[in-house]
């Protein structure tokens, strides 16, 4: 089979399978959440509607300067795309958002991408420390739990380090989540220029699926 040809062929499936699967609402009501929270969960975060994290995927280097500029992520060193992933304390990808130049950050990654605008007053956000959305967050009547800052300390005092593994050890779901993702052949490595225009679709088909796999999390 020719380039030409397979690039038309996942093209069109890519259109068909996104065009059926992006009408089906991942976004799971308060109720189904609290119904359906683990243990581990419940006894510590009850409140919990989502875990949010970032990730990036490489990819091939622009021609056009300003498009280098914006795929630019320092933080991995090269040209990526960036989305923003979510999951239920059930453990099912319940967010996830259109891909974005790699220089953008966490923070204003979360505010633009929608995903605020589906929280309700009294939800709990767990987070990287890299979301300074506090402010943000709690003007809508939410709360965001990511592991502390140094700052000017030398280390954390004993309550600090303990909620400091509490957050991390029920963030670190998402980030399996995420591995799901990426675990499939089409992320190795550099993703070819010419694919940018549907990434965000293969992202988010590639996330619904994964939803199907086994759980994540011990009950």
């Amino acid at each position: 089979m020719s380039q030409s040809t397979m690039s038309r062929t996942l093209n069109l499936v890519t259109d068909l399978i996104y065009s059926k699967i992006s009408t089906v609402g991942i976004w799971p009501e308060k109720n189904k959440v609290i119904e359906n929270m683990p243990y581990v969960f419940r006894s510590n975060f009850p409140q919990c509607r989502v875990i949010v994290d970032c990730t990036e995927f490489p990819i091939q280097k622009p021609s056009n300067p300003k498009e280098q500029q914006l795929t630019f992520s320092s933080y991995k060193n090269t040209n990526t795309v960036k989305c923003l992933v979510g999951i239920a304390p059930s453990e099912g990808i319940s967010f996830i958002s259109e891909a974005w130049g790699g220089s953008v950050s966490d923070k204003e990654l979360f505010l633009k991408c929608g995903i605020i605008d589906l929280l309700e007053p009294g939800d709990v956000i767990l987070a990287d420390r890299g979301f300074t959305i506090k402010t943000e967050v709690e003007a809508k009547g939410c709360k965001v739990y990511t592991p502390g800052f140094l700052k000017d300390k030398i280390q954390f005092n004993i309550v600090e380090r303990k909620e400091n593994k509490k957050i991390s050890r029920h963030r670190v779901h998402v980030e399996r989540a995420i591995l799901r993702i990426k675990q499939f052949k089409f992320f190795n490595g550099q993703i070819s220029y010419n694919s940018l225009h549907s990434i965000s679709k293969l992202i988010y088909i590639t996330a619904f699926f994964t939803n199907f796999g086994n759980s994540l999390i011990d009950c």
